[in-house]
């Protein structure tokens, strides 16, 4: 296997662990950004829900997008020209500006508990359209990730018929 085949086996694994973690381990609690599902939870439960997100969930979703910038970085070397070079780069910066979002997810998150320990569901419930609102800009800054694969084929750098 060349070095770009293995450039391409890690990026492409980086993404598929990283879409096993938000569909296996993030999806399943996003359901408490609903006022409904949340209002069926105990206290000791929001509390719970509040805290596995701040201190796990997150942050391995973090991990997940970081994993995916270290192996476009990683593949950088094998880039033949400065348009695909550039390319490779701006999807670097995309990892960094969606992990920038999920940190702001974090960050709300822990307001959303501060105001909860003090004035209750009521004090926290809006903090889930703040946190609806930055996974809707995190999903949007993850499909721009196609653009870039796209471009990189018309660049004439495709995957390995063996990884398709």
């Amino acid at each position: 296997m060349s070095e770009s085949s293995e450039g391409w086996g890690r990026v492409l694994k980086a993404f598929d662990d990283w879409i096993s973690y938000e569909s296996s381990e993030f999806a399943p609690w996003t359901a408490y950004f609903s006022p409904e599902n949340l209002r069926d939870l105990t206290d000791k439960e929001r509390m719970g829900w509040m805290h596995s997100m701040y201190s796990e969930v997150i942050p391995g979703r973090v991990e997940s997008c970081k994993s995916v910038a270290v192996a476009f970085e990683d593949f950088l070397p094998y880039m033949p020209d400065p348009a695909s070079i550039e390319t490779v780069r701006s999807m670097i910066d995309l990892s960094a500006r969606i992990q920038d979002g999920m940190l702001g997810m974090s960050d709300v998150i822990t307001t959303m508990m501060e105001e909860y320990k003090v004035g209750g569901l009521d004090e926290a419930f809006h903090y889930l359209s703040s946190l609806a609102e930055a996974e809707e800009d995190i999903r949007h800054h993850m499909t721009l990730y196609s653009a870039g694969f796209r471009k990189l084929k018309k660049l004439g750098l495709t995957m390995p018929e063996e990884m398709t």
